[in-house]
C-alpha cells in the first residue's frame, strides 16, 4: 500500500526549515556568481504558467563585485500560445530576508502560510495576472552541492506534486482553477551562465487528483552533452518518494529533432540576437530506469516550447538559453512490487549554450 499524504503540520514545519530564501554571500562581501529561485508550474486543461521569482548576482561593468538583481519570470501558454514576460526590478521595490519564505518583488508576492504558497503576479506591461494558493501533497526532495562544473555547485529542493486553486487571467480569459496539479522548486548555487554545463530537468504529474504517482527527471552533463555527470529518476507514490533511480540505472534515449512552428522568446529584445527557429531540442525523450529488481519507462513528447535567453557571463557574444517544453508524459512500470501506469502533462527544461 503506498503512503498516505503527509501531515500538513508536519510539511509546512519542513518546508519553512528546507525551502527559506538563501540570498547572495556577495551582499556581505562574500563570493559572488550566486543565483537562486523559486520555481513554480501549474496545469489545467487548457493552460499552463510557469512563474519564477530569482535573485542573481550580476556584475558590474568595470568592476571584480557584483550585485545582486531580482526579477520576475512569468510564461503562460494558453489557446493563443505564448504570454508573458521578464521584470527587473529596483532594490527599494524589492523585499527578501535570508532564512525566510516570503518575498516581494514590485506589486508581485510570494508568501509561504501554515503550509501553502500564496501567489500573487501582476506583469506590468502583459495582460497576465495571477491569484493562486498552492497547497503541497507529497514530502520534498533535497539535493545539495552538486557540481555543475568545476567548482560550480547546485543545489535544489523540489516538490513534485501541489494543488493549486485561485484565478489565472491570460488576456481576456481568466481561468478559474480548482485542485490542478502543480509542481515546485528551489534552487541556488554559484555558477555562471556560459559555464562547461547543461541540464536537463523534467517534472510529470497526473491530471487526475486520484493518480498517486508523480515523478521529476534531471540529468546534468557537459555543454557539449558529451559526458553525464549526474542523473536521476524520482518516482513518488502517494504522499512520500518511493525509488529514486540513479546513474547507471537510467538509460536515455533523445533522438533530434523537435522543431518549434514558432519561438517565442524572453527577453523580447535578446531575441534579436538569436533569430529564426532553430532549437537543438529531441523530439522525444524516453528513460528506461532498471534496478535491484524495479522497472519503470518515462516517455515525454513535446509540443510547444520557449525560450529564456540569458547573456553569457564572461562573453558578449555567446547566450545561454533555457528552453521551457511542454507536452504530454508517461510512466509505467513495476516498482517496490507496485504497478506503476500515469499519463498526465509534463514540462521539460533543456539548458543550452
Amino acid at each position: 500500500m503506498l503512503p498516505p499524504r503527509p501531515d500538513p503540520k508536519h510539511l509546512a514545519r519542513l518546508l519553512a526549515d528546507t525551502d527559506y530564501f538563501r540570498r547572495s554571500p556577495s551582499r556581505l562581501g562574500g563570493r559572488g556568481e550566486h543565483k537562486e529561485w523559486q520555481h513554480f508550474i501549474v496545469h489545467t486543461e487548457g493552460m499552463n504558467l510557469l512563474v519564477n521569482f530569482s535573485l542573481l548576482d550580476e556584475p558590474r561593468p568595470g568592476r571584480s563585485d557584483s550585485v545582486e538583481v531580482a526579477r520576475l519570470i512569468v510564461m503562460a501558454h494558453g489557446e493563443g500560445g505564448w504570454e508573458g514576460d521578464v521584470e527587473r526590478f529596483e532594490d527599494e521595490e524589492v523585499e527578501v530576508e535570508a532564512g525566510h519564505l516570503h518575498a516581494r518583488f514590485g506589486r508581485n508576492t510570494l508568501r509561504f502560510e501554515e503550509g501553502t504558497w500564496h501567489l500573487t503576479v501582476a506583469l506590468r506591461e502583459r495582460p497576465v495576472s495571477v491569484e493562486l494558493e498552492l497547497v503541497p501533497v507529497t514530502l520534498p526532495a533535497l539535493s545539495a552541492q552538486h557540481l555543475l562544473a568545476p567548482q560550480r555547485p547546485i543545489s535544489w529542493l523540489f516538490l513534485p506534486r501541489l494543488e493549486a486553486r485561485g484565478t489565472v487571467t491570460l488576456g481576456s480569459r481568466t481561468v478559474r482553477v480548482e485542485g490542478a496539479p502543480a509542481y515546485h522548486d528551489h534552487n541556488w548555487g554559484h555558477f555562471r551562465w556560459g559555464d562547461d554545463f547543461c541540464w536537463e530537468w523534467g517534472s510529470a504529474v497526473p491530471l487526475e487528483a486520484s493518480n498517486p504517482w508523480s515523478a521529476v527527471l534531471v540529468r546534468m552533463a557537459d555543454r557539449r552533452r558529451t559526458a553525464a555527470r549526474y542523473q536521476a529518476l524520482f518516482l513518488w507514490g502517494g504522499g512520500e518518494s518511493l525509488r529514486v533511480f540513479r546513474d547507471e540505472e537510467l538509460r536515455f534515449s533523445t533522438p533530434c529533432c523537435f522543431q518549434p512552428g514558432r519561438t517565442f522568446s524572453l527577453p523580447r529584445p535578446l531575441s534579436l540576437l538569436a533569430p529564426g527557429t532553430a532549437a537543438d531540442l529531441p523530439r522525444v525523450v524516453e528513460v528506461h530506469a532498471r534496478g535491484r529488481g524495479d522497472e519503470l519507462r518515462l516517455t515525454f513528447t513535446p509540443q510547444h516550447a520557449a525560450r529564456l535567453l540569458l547573456p553569457a557571463e564572461g562573453s558578449l557574444e555567446q547566450l545561454t538559453a533555457i528552453h521551457e517544453v511542454l507536452g504530454p508524459v508517461s510512466l509505467q512500470g513495476r516498482v517496490r512490487g507496485e504497478a506503476v501506469d500515469m499519463a498526465g502533462p509534463a514540462v521539460f527544461e533543456f539548458v543550452r549554450g
